[in-house]
């Protein structure tokens, strides 16, 4: 009996030691060790979801929003969808960045961005417009057609934050489109090339990376109670970290706008900033049997 129980002794602390180990390495609400789904064919970034396969497997209750990412041997796809109008609202009233670290952790200080659409409460020549006509913005929802600029925040030592404009090629051959499908969703499409996540490495496969959907508060309008000033503009912080990237290499970049800082802009404010993180594995395509 003795050495029975010495035994499983022996067996269950290394296996409390292993899941101490793996529940310590994120924090935040994620989906933990899904693998990656291989994409066989090359998904067209159009805003149209018509090439992807339904239901999107990722789902946050909260958001109303559901996501995938999938990826071949080149890059990585991300899609964001949410038929709820308020969500829609949101996301184009305050912007979303997606971040990617190559390292699988739930964190955006050492990892690349992709941000869109942009906030449009750190444009400060709409925020001056807002301000000075406050009764015309102040039940104004959020169009499509606003959201006209995407940055890129990491991507490169030399330019860490790249601005472009939303039919604007750039030269890290980041791709990403957004439009509402026949149903009504607002689809997000991004693709990011596999070479930019993972800059010192030629093979990605079975690695992990965890995407990051961070959807900005919306602030409360010019003029109203608790919706006070707070410019905007991007805010780093702690400065830029230029760390190792791990062991792919690369730019990290910390980084935050003023609306995420404030919390969704005070007591006026109707939606608060989310942060959903999923943990994927780089995936293959399956070998054939001989």
């Amino acid at each position: 009996m003795k050495n029975y129980l010495f035994q499983l002794t022996a067996f269950l602390i290394p296996l409390a030691l292993m899941t101490a180990c793996r529940s310590s390495r994120s924090s935040g609400s994620a989906q933990e060790g899904q693998p990656g789904s291989w994409q066989k064919q090359p998904l067209t970034i159009d805003g149209n979801d018509s090439d992807w396969v339904k239901p999107l497997p990722g789902l946050d209750a909260s958001e109303k929003l559901t996501y995938a990412m999938t990826n071949d041997a080149d890059n990585l796809y991300i899609m964001i969808s949410t038929k709820d109008p308020a969500e829609q609202n949101k996301i184009l009233s305050g912007g979303m960045t997606v971040w990617v670290n190559n390292q699988g952790e739930k964190n955006s200080d050492q990892a690349i961005g992709l941000g869109f659409p942009l906030d449009p409460h750190s444009n400060r020549e709409k925020q001056l417009m807002a301000e000075a006509r406050p009764q015309v913005y102040k039940d104004r929802s959020a169009k499509l057609d606003d959201a006209d600029e995407y940055e890129l925040y990491g991507f490169s030592l030399d330019e860490p934050i790249q601005h472009y404009r939303y039919d604007e090629d750039n030269k890290e051959g980041v791709l990403v489109r957004m439009n509402y499908n026949s149903t009504g969703d607002l689809v997000y499409e991004a693709k990011i090339p596999l070479k930019a996540v993972y800059p010192k490495l030629s093979h990605y496969t079975g690695r992990d990376l965890a995407v990051g959907i961070f959807i900005e508060g919306i602030p409360a309008p010019p003029g109203s109670r608790g919706g006070g000033g707070g410019g905007g503009g991007v805010s780093i912080g702690g400065g830029l970290g230029f760390g190792s990237f791990g062991s792919g290499g690369g730019v990290g970049l910390s980084i935050g706008t003023g609306s995420l800082a404030r919390i969704g802009g005070g007591k006026g404010s109707p939606y608060k900033p989310k942060k959903i993180w999923h943990v994927m594995t780089v995936d293959k395509p399956a070998t054939k049997p001989f």
